[in-house]
């Protein structure tokens, strides 16, 4: 459990774009269009300017933790988040475990919960709203992979996360198995 609570504190930590971790930025202030990160292996449709990061973090004795980001954040105080994390070496914890990870954020609330199993991919989608404001988590679980795409928004933004939403987490493919 302790290095599945340090990969969901990675990976929230690189949504809300904490330093700490050895940190390589690709490419940075992209225009807004198809988005995959660099060496990666899925591609979402970005409606903003966007960075490629490439963030790894070790946790002895599991191995590296690596994430490939690509991010972006609007005028608005809109971010969108799109990662990859391989699950190397690691036995995968059940998807609800981040929800609930998620949930212990003080005065966080979770709505709108989805679950879905197709082949062998498997899909949780929620939306979470706390005192910083919203976000909208869809997280894809294929290949020994994990990829999580996140809307976060201030609630004075939440019109047009919710106007964001569908197009984004619907353009997210996987480009190589």
């Amino acid at each position: 459990m302790t290095t599945f609570r340090f990969l969901a504190a990675l990976v929230f930590a690189v949504i809300l774009a904490a330093p700490g971790h050895a940190q390589t930025v690709y490419r940075k202030d992209l225009p807004a269009g198809e988005a995959t990160p660099t060496n990666g292996t899925f591609s979402v449709r970005f409606p903003i300017t966007f960075s490629d990061v490439e963030l790894k973090a070790e946790d002895p004795p599991a191995p590296p933790a690596i994430v490939r980001m690509v991010t972006g954040l609007d005028s608005n105080g809109v971010r969108l988040s799109a990662t990859e994390t391989p699950m190397l070496g690691l036995e995968p914890r059940p998807m609800e475990d981040f929800m609930a990870a998620m949930k212990q954020r003080p005065g966080a609330a979770v709505s709108d919960v989805h679950r879905e199993s197709k082949d062998a991919t498997e899909i949780l989608s929620f939306a979470l709203a706390d005192a910083s404001g919203g976000y909208f988590f869809h997280i894809v679980r294929a290949n020994k992979t994990q990829y999580l795409q996140v809307i976060q928004f201030p609630e004075t933004a939440r019109a047009q996360a919710v106007a964001m939403r569908d197009d984004f987490f619907n353009s997210f493919k996987i480009t190589k198995p």
